[in-house]
């Protein structure tokens, strides 16, 4: 059915290698980049509102929706190339973005009560031990007891929390993908989350090589860009001096004329160094969270094979 076929019994470690075609996918990596650019204007545009706190926090709160629709789109792509499908197009992934959005939003609520449930229970435990004559002994076994049982939790959520998204990028309801993830980090949870750290562990080598090529890019263009800036440099000063003689009331170096399409030059071109440094940051951070995320998809495509074959 699909382009791979997992070794037996246990997930294959060749899927790493597959991760790292996600650097080479345009697709996701312009979905991305779209959904963080659209909420990095929006979070700018309502930073600016009067009002105090409202517009700031509208501006957060769009530019945590347009990275979940940046997460859903991009993962719904990745997901169709894990299984050798023809990639869906840049809109067609922005809107299953935005329709998947309230799922993963539900879902996440879902695994936190989960959480919050087993810690409400591991409280009452430890309220027990208050019982006068027998709580002190109570505590003696419960102590290393809940410990074991957080660890084992705390492996489990990873699991979980991680494998939700490629879940939802597999099309399921959020019932289905809370009982396959469950049901998979139950099963496999070695494997699981040692493939998952061998995974991190190249995307963060991806994203290190990836940053040192594009600020060893932005350190060349500076270079070049000398003789402009240093020119820039040169006028602003001039400029500064100009004000300077216009406040000391010295009219014969005020040159009022020309301070405003200096300071219009020194914005354009703090733009543009600007717009350098974020475009480097966005894809230092892109680039290998696509890697980690193709990544993903074949774990989860190559667990529910292994777990709940009929399911795939």
């Amino acid at each position: 059915m699909f382009t791979h076929t997992p070794s037996q019994g246990d997930l294959s470690f060749a899927l790493l290698l597959r991760a790292l075609r996600g650097i080479t996918l345009w697709q996701p990596i312009l979905v991305y980049v779209i959904a963080v650019f659209l909420g990095m204007s929006g979070l700018e545009l309502f930073a600016q509102w009067p009002g105090g706190w409202a517009g700031p926090t509208i501006g957060v709160i769009i530019l945590l929706v347009s990275f979940g629709v940046g997460y859903l789109g991009a993962g719904g792509i990745l997901l169709h190339e894990a299984r050798g499908d023809p990639l869906p197009g840049i809109v067609k992934s922005l809107r299953f973005g935005i329709r998947a959005l309230p799922r993963l939003l539900g879902l996440l609520i879902i695994e936190s009560l989960l959480l919050l449930g087993i810690f409400v229970v591991e409280v009452l435990g430890f309220l027990a031990c208050k019982i006068p004559g027998i709580g002190a002994m109570l505590f003696v076994p419960l102590f290393p007891a809940i410990m074991l049982v957080n660890a084992i939790v705390f492996v489990l959520a990873i699991i979980v929390f991680n494998l939700s998204g490629p879940a939802l990028w597999h099309g399921e309801s959020v019932g289905n993908s809370l009982r396959h993830t469950i049901a998979i980090a139950r099963n496999k949870p070695g494997s699981i989350l040692l493939m998952m750290l061998l995974l991190a562990a190249l995307a963060t080598g991806m994203g290190i090589i990836i940053a040192v090529i594009l600020y060893t890019g932005y350190s060349m263009a500076l270079t070049a860009a000398t003789p402009v800036l240093a020119t820039e440099i040169i006028r602003s000063a001039d400029m500064f001096w100009q004000m300077l003689g216009a406040l000391s009331g010295d009219r014969l170096i005020s040159g009022e004329t020309l301070v405003q399409p200096v300071a219009t030059n020194t914005s354009l071109y703090s733009a543009g160094l600007s717009m350098g440094v974020g475009l480097a940051s966005a894809l230092v951070f892109i680039l290998p969270n696509v890697v980690f995320l193709l990544g993903i998809a074949h774990i989860y495509i190559e667990a529910l094979e292994l777990i709940a074959p009929e399911d795939v």
